[in-house]
């Protein structure tokens, strides 16, 4: 099935402090403020994405309003929409949008109450100038689930992901790009957010970051180190409401050549957590944040 999303356009957060948030992903996250609309706040990278993350005011628990895709143009919004209405009932008609998701597009929730949208023909911009110390885009989104198996279903017969790997719990799905993966689904105890990946130019670009992080007073939770699927190198952080966040840079790029492997191929030997081997164990903190951030119901319209 040929996959109509080319990747992530945004995530939009439900927070209980937009300022904070928003001093913290600009002045040491180092996104752009672009945008304000009804008291959220629109945050870019250096690509051509309008915003890559929008942070909404919320009551005290930090959610997830949304997961937003991109998709190449309306017929294949209209054609992804078909499907999507054919496997769940809380989806949206697609439609023109205005704000700062401008475009077409519709949103819809899967059958565990997660939100999404796909839109094309936003109201982008050019792509900057790649900056050493500033995400790109986000790479990927982890998220949880209590049925694995039904849940890359979703993904896989009804938005045409493909299964590009799977690592111990998790499960890599690659869209129309040749990002090795958009989303990746954890086996967990609940729906929840995992984490959010934000790519930087470079493995250098990480290791400043991880720098500027700690002298903002914000320790590494993981790494720095490079994963096994995906090649990628990481450093996961807790951020303003304990959001977990990575960083990450040389993510797999991977064509229609590439073999996908199992958990066996991927596995290190005993007391090894990435290929480099001497980043240490998660600490409690991050094992506790990956999986303390439900999704906002009722939210699956746009």
């Amino acid at each position: 099935m040929f996959c109509p999303i080319r990747g992530l356009r945004a995530i939009e957060l439900e927070v209980a402090d937009v300022a904070r948030g928003a001093d913290f992903f600009t002045r040491v996250w180092n996104l752009q403020a672009c945008d304000g609309h009804d008291g959220a706040v629109y945050l870019r990278g250096t690509g051509a994405y309008h915003h890559i993350l929008a942070l909404h005011p919320a009551e005290q628990v930090t959610r997830v309003r949304r997961i937003v895709f991109d998709a190449g143009n309306r017929s294949m919004v209209d054609d992804a929409c078909k499907r999507v209405q054919a496997a769940t009932p809380n989806c949206e008609k697609p439609r023109n949008i205005v704000g700062p998701n401008a475009g077409y597009g519709f949103g819809f929730a899967d059958g565990e109450g997660r939100n999404y949208a796909i839109i094309c023909s936003s109201n982008d911009g050019s792509a900057q100038t790649d900056h050493i110390d500033r995400p790109r885009k986000i790479a990927h989104v982890n998220i949880n689930t209590l049925d694995v198996e039904k849940t890359t279903a979703f993904f896989v017969d009804v938005l045409g992901f493909k299964v590009i790997d799977r690592s111990g719990p998790l499960t890599f799905l690659h869209c129309d790009s040749s990002d090795h993966s958009a989303i990746v689904v954890c086996a967990a105890s609940q729906p929840t957010l995992n984490h959010i990946a934000f790519e930087l130019p470079l493995w250098e670009s990480v290791m400043r970051g991880a720098g500027r992080m700690r002298d903002a007073g914000y320790p590494i939770e993981w790494g720095v180190g490079r994963h096994s699927a995906g090649n990628n190198v990481f450093a996961y952080f807790a951020g303003p409401e304990e959001i977990p966040l990575e960083y990450t840079a040389e993510v797999a790029q991977v064509d229609d050549s590439y073999v996908p492997h199992g958990p066996e191929y991927w596995r290190f030997p005993p007391g090894r957590l990435d290929q480099w081997g001497v980043t240490p164990p998660h600490t409690a903190r991050w094992k506790r944040i990956q999986d303390m951030h439900p999704f906002s119901p009722g939210h699956f319209k746009l």
